[in-house]
Parts: C-alpha cells; sequence; structure tokens
C-alpha cells in the first residue's frame, strides 16, 4: 500500500510535469493578454489572449490556455482594453494628405478674410517666387455661402502663383499669376471642367478639370517632399490605428517610391494603391502588384466632381441653383468602356469616383455591361454618394462594391438639402441601402477631405451625428449601420474590398497579426462613450508601430 501510495504522485507528477513542459516548450515572438480581442471571425468570438510568431497569429483562446502552451520573447499587457483588427481607410489620399501638410492649411477658416490671412502667414515664414498651395476653404461654412474671386489674392500677390483648393480639391480659387502660367482666358475651354468669369474677365475659380490643369505641380514634387510627406502621413495614420490605407490614386513614381520605403522599413504602414487614370501608369503595370505591404490591384477613375462646388453630375439640375444646370462629366462613356475593359483583361479592379446620381448611373451601367452580370472581381463604386431609387439594385446584380465616407453626410447634411432638395437627400449617404445589396460595406474617410480617425467613422455611421452630437437624432437613421457592420466595414469589409480577407480583417490563427487597442469596446459602450474612444496602440505583423495620440 505505501508502494502504491507513493508511487502514484511520483506519476501524476510526472505525466504533469511533461505536460508542462511540451506546453510552455511552443515558441512565440508575443504574447497578446489581458485582453478582450474581438476576433470579427464568423462567430464574433471574443479572446482574452493571442500568440503571435514571424509576423502571424498562431492561436487565440483563454489567457491561462495561451500563457500554459507558449513562451514568448515579449509580453504585451492590454490592461483590460479592446484588441480590433488593425483598422483599413477603404478611400484616402495618403500621399496628398502629407503633402497638404507642406501647404497652408485653410480648414475650418471661418470667411475669405481668415483664409487670406493664413496664405500672407504662410508667405511670410515661406519667402520666394515659388508657387503657394493651399487646400481646406469650404464657402459653404461662411456667412452668405459665396464662392470667393481672386481679386484680394491679385492685390496681395501680383508676382507669385497662388493656388487654394476647396476642401474636397474638386475646386479651387488661382490668382491670376497662377492662371497665366496655365495659359488660361475668359475664352478658355477645359472639357469636363469649369472656368468661373464675371463680366468678361477670369474670377479664378476653378472646378474640376479645371483645376486638374495643374496635377503637374503635385506630380512634379521631389522625391525628398514625397518622402517627407509619406512619413508624416504614416505616423498619424498608425497613431490613429490604421494599419492599412488604400490610396485612391497614384502615379507609378509614387508607387516606386512607397514600394522602395517599405523596402527599407522606412514605411511599416500597408498600402493599396489604385493607379490614377493614365495610360503611362497602366504601360507601367500590365499585371497586379502583390508585395509585403504593398498591393496594386486598382485603377481609379473619376466620373464626376463634387456636391459641394456643384460638380456632382446629377439626373436633374441643382436645386438652388438650376442655371449651374447637371453638374460635370469628367470623361465621356467610351473612355470608362475602354479602362474597364483594360481592368478585366488585365486583372485590376475599376474603382470610380461617383457623386451624383447621374454619375452612379452611367458607371454602373458601364460596369454592367462589361462585366456581365455575377462575378467576383469586386470592381467599386467610390462614394455612391446620390443614388436614384431606381439603381440601388445594379449594386448587387453586378456585385459592386460600396465605398462610402461615413462623414462625408455630416459635413454635408446642412446644406446638402438645398443642392439636392429634400426628395434627392432621402436618396443619399444611403450607407445601410447600400450595404444590403451585398451584405457588405467598405468603409473610409477620403482624408484629407475629412478627418483621418476611423473611430469618427465607426461613430458617424452608426450614430449619424457630428462632432458636436447634432442633429439630436441622428441624421437620416434609416440608413445607419448598426456597430457589428460599422466595424466588419472598416475590418473585414475592406479586406474583401482589397482582396486581403486571406491575410487581413480578422484575427484567426494563420493571419497577419495586425490589430488596434481601443481605450473602450465599441461594440457596447454606450452612445455618450463613443466619441470619447481613443486608440491606444497600433501593431503590424506583431509588432508595436504607434501608440495612440
Amino acid at each position: 500500500m505505501k508502494t502504491r501510495t507513493i508511487l502514484l504522485p511520483v506519476t501524476v507528477a510526472s505525466l504533469l510535469t511533461g505536460c508542462k513542459f511540451e506546453y510552455r516548450n511552443r515558441e512565440a515572438d508575443l504574447i497578446v493578454r489581458n485582453a478582450r480581442i474581438m476576433s470579427m471571425d464568423g462567430n464574433n468570438t471574443v479572446h482574452t489572449a493571442m500568440a503571435i510568431k514571424d509576423g502571424r497569429i498562431l492561436e487565440l483562446g483563454a489567457e491561462f490556455e495561451i500563457l500554459n502552451r507558449y513562451k514568448a520573447k515579449r509580453t504585451y499587457d492590454a490592461g483590460l482594453k479592446a484588441v480590433y483588427p488593425g483598422f483599413i481607410d477603404g478611400h484616402c489620399h495618403f500621399l496628398g494628405y502629407g503633402l497638404n501638410k507642406q501647404k497652408v492649411n485653410l480648414t475650418g477658416a471661418s470667411n475669405w478674410s481668415e483664409v487670406l490671412q493664413r496664405v500672407q502667414a504662410f508667405a511670410a515664414a515661406n519667402p520666394g517666387k515659388g508657387w503657394i498651395l493651399g487646400r481646406g476653404w469650404d464657402q459653404n461654412l461662411w456667412p452668405g455661402r459665396q464662392v470667393p474671386t481672386n481679386d484680394s489674392l491679385n492685390l496681395l500677390f501680383p508676382d507669385r502663383p497662388v493656388l487654394l483648393q476647396r476642401v474636397d480639391g474638386h475646386a479651387a480659387i488661382a490668382n491670376q499669376a497662377a492662371l497665366d502660367s496655365a495659359g488660361f482666358t475668359a475664352e478658355s475651354k477645359v472639357a469636363g471642367g469649369l472656368l468661373g468669369t464675371k463680366d468678361g474677365k477670369l474670377t479664378g475659380l476653378l472646378v474640376d478639370n479645371a483645376v486638374g490643369m495643374f496635377q503637374k505641380i503635385f506630380d512634379d514634387a521631389d522625391e525628398a517632399t514625397k518622402r517627407k510627406a509619406l512619413l508624416a502621413a504614416q505616423r498619424d495614420c498608425l497613431e490613429a490605428g490604421l494599419t492599412l490605407v488604400c490610396d485612391a490614386g497614384l502615379d507609378a513614381g509614387t508607387i516606386d517610391l512607397i514600394q522602395r520605403m517599405q523596402a527599407a522599413g522606412e514605411l511599416k504602414i500597408r498600402v493599396y494603391a489604385m493607379l490614377a487614370d493614365d495610360s503611362l501608369n497602366f504601360a507601367k503595370f500590365d499585371r497586379p502588384l502583390r508585395d509585403e505591404r504593398l498591393i496594386v490591384r486598382a485603377v481609379k477613375c473619376y466620373a464626376d466632381g463634387a456636391l459641394g462646388s456643384r460638380g456632382a453630375l446629377l439626373l436633374q439640375p441643382y436645386s438652388d441653383d438650376p442655371a449651374a444646370g447637371h453638374g460635370l462629366q469628367l470623361a465621356d462613356q467610351e473612355h470608362f468602356v475602354k479602362v474597364a475593359e483594360w481592368c478585366k483583361a488585365h486583372g485590376f479592379q475599376m474603382a470610380t469616383h461617383c457623386i451624383g446620381d447621374s454619375a452612379d448611373r452611367l458607371l454602373l451601367g458601364v460596369y454592367g455591361q462589361v462585366l456581365g452580370g455575377t462575378n467576383d472581381l469586386r470592381w467599386r463604386i467610390e462614394h455612391a454618394q446620390c443614388v436614384d431609387t431606381a439603381d440601388f439594385g445594379a449594386f448587387g446584380r453586378y456585385n459592386i462594391i460600396p465605398s462610402v465616407q461615413p462623414t462625408h453626410a455630416t459635413s454635408d447634411m446642412r446644406w446638402a438639402v438645398d443642392r439636392l432638395g429634400p426628395e434627392r437627400l432621402a436618396n443619399a449617404y444611403a450607407l445601410k441601402r447600400l450595404m444590403r445589396q451585398n451584405g457588405m460595406i467598405a468603409l473610409g474617410t477620403d482624408f484629407p477631405v475629412e478627418g483621418i480617425d476611423p473611430l469618427q467613422t465607426f461613430y458617424t455611421a452608426v450614430v449619424r451625428k457630428d462632432a458636436q452630437g447634432l442633429p439630436p437624432g441622428g441624421f437620416q437613421m434609416q440608413d445607419a449601420l448598426s456597430r457589428e457592420e460599422a466595424l466588419r466595414g472598416m475590418t473585414m469589409w475592406n479586406a474583401l474590398a482589397t482582396f486581403t480577407e486571406k491575410d487581413l480583417g480578422s484575427l484567426e490563427p494563420g493571419k497577419l497579426a495586425d490589430f488596434t487597442v481601443v481605450d473602450r469596446d465599441l461594440l457596447t459602450v454606450g452612445e455618450d462613450q463613443l466619441p470619447k474612444a481613443r486608440v491606444v496602440a497600433t501593431f503590424i505583423n506583431g509588432e508595436e508601430v504607434a501608440q495612440g495620440r
């Protein structure tokens, strides 16, 4: 009896020791513990710990299980905070955001006088004869909502060219020196663009393709300028919790620079680069590119302009200015068909900027003609801001992804009814109806047009209020998304929209360890707590690349 009594504990102890040794012998680079990990898998499983090795997730589960199975070089204590798949911005201008930091910041200017004051301060700090570039003014925020003329700019800067873009980038005010540099006169015509005139003289107002005539200024930025811009944009994106950004329109040279900076370890953020609609870019990329942190698989086109500058292409004239007509179509149908056929033949996704209901109808028709029916090519309509009732179903018929920016709704809501009238407004910013067409929707910000913060995207998609909590009941709440839908729109559905769903979009074994830590659970906290949410840390490939702002 003594022998058996002695041997049994020794045998059990030996077995337990063996199990313990075997479990802890599994190596990991990082263990995330003490967390609420929202996996966003098919069952919305919540875990408390996660083991990571070589940039990929090994296992998720209960903390005691993960800690018993793995030994790790590093441990990250999440402090019971929420961990989400890395946030993805489905539509932005990553390089443009960085370049804007080197321009006059006109965002939030309360009137034209304040714009001029900011430009003068910038010119004093940056003397010389070179271009003065600015962006961010919005006449819809000013008393009277009148678009300015360039008279004051001409007096202040008679010899130095000045180009000040509206917040959406689709309109600008240029002084006479800038207009002269482009050879513009009162008789000039630009297809798909508008030059403002009054009493036979140019006012300095440029809309859509007329602004595009100055694109060479931005494209010709030297490499040092672009490097500085990309690094500045990356810093802000990572601090905001973004791990992948979709840049909606880049030239081949910039894409090459991004690839080189990523290879050198300077750029850690992932970039889904859409080719700008230019034959030179098409000549450089005859097939999609998939690198470790760079994907080139889309072409970005523009069907029309913006609603705020009355460039959006509408089926009926603008309600507040019938003389402005229907807006602007930036290329003819034949061009869009040609690009669509090239995309289909070369394995590229087509992504087209469509704000107005006429632009949406035009491109949905082109897509349908080329796609022919059900498919998995994942072509996209960017913005889909105003859609006629008869056209919603086309998204589902041809599996077209609506790629939208929730904060556009709350930025525009005070004046959009003037442009569209109440009947058309009811079919605008229709996130829920668009999402239902294919059971998914891609969400982004369009930064720098809007702010960079993905948490604001989430709040606006769900609550449909601005940063001041207005309107009290939310804007057109019938098209609000649920919290889960909004979160999927920033993670898994954006992964699907970028062909990265096998690696990104959810936290599951085998996927890349991109995740964002937030100081509260977005899915359960009260509505009043959502605006207070802050990003704590951002990880890419299991590496902490930023702490929150």
